[in-house]
């Protein structure tokens, strides 16, 4: 068995179980139009089937071996990670995600000035696509 696998398996199992659940309580679509938690049902099924299949693979074969070079940047990665959705929906949106991704990008090796501009770049792209083409409220 390849203990790696089946732990991350396991970890993406529990996210595509969260997503499901989650999206399944939220309201449904009026008529024809699909409802707000028809995306992240979709996505949490899929996330969850793929993740079976890993783990079912996990305990088929043993020869990969994974290795995490860098553990603070992993975990840190992950703090982070636990800290942005500790805070979502205490409104700043914006802010709270161009920090998140320019600290994320920075620890994932990225120059200050690169990840910046793309946390900018990203976060101005997911606000104008979602609050003002889609109408959906970010905070």
């Amino acid at each position: 068995m390849n203990r790696t696998d089946a732990i991350v398996a396991a970890c993406f199992v529990a996210l595509g179980l969260y997503l499901l659940i989650s999206g399944a309580a939220l309201p449904a679509g009026i008529g024809r139009l699909l409802g707000a938690g028809f995306f992240p049902v979709l996505i949490g099924l899929a996330t969850s089937g793929l993740a079976l299949c890993l783990l079912a693979s996990a305990f088929r074969r043993s020869g990969l071996r994974y290795e995490i070079e860098n553990h603070r940047a992993l975990g840190g990665v992950i703090g982070l990670t636990f800290v942005y959705l500790f805070l979502w929906g205490s409104g700043l949106f914006v802010v709270r995600t161009a920090v998140f991704l320019a600290l994320f990008l920075r620890m994932l090796g990225e120059r200050w000035k690169t990840s910046l501009a793309v946390a900018a770049v990203l976060t101005a792209g997911v606000t104008l696509a979602f609050q003002y083409g889609l109408r959906v409220s970010l905070e």
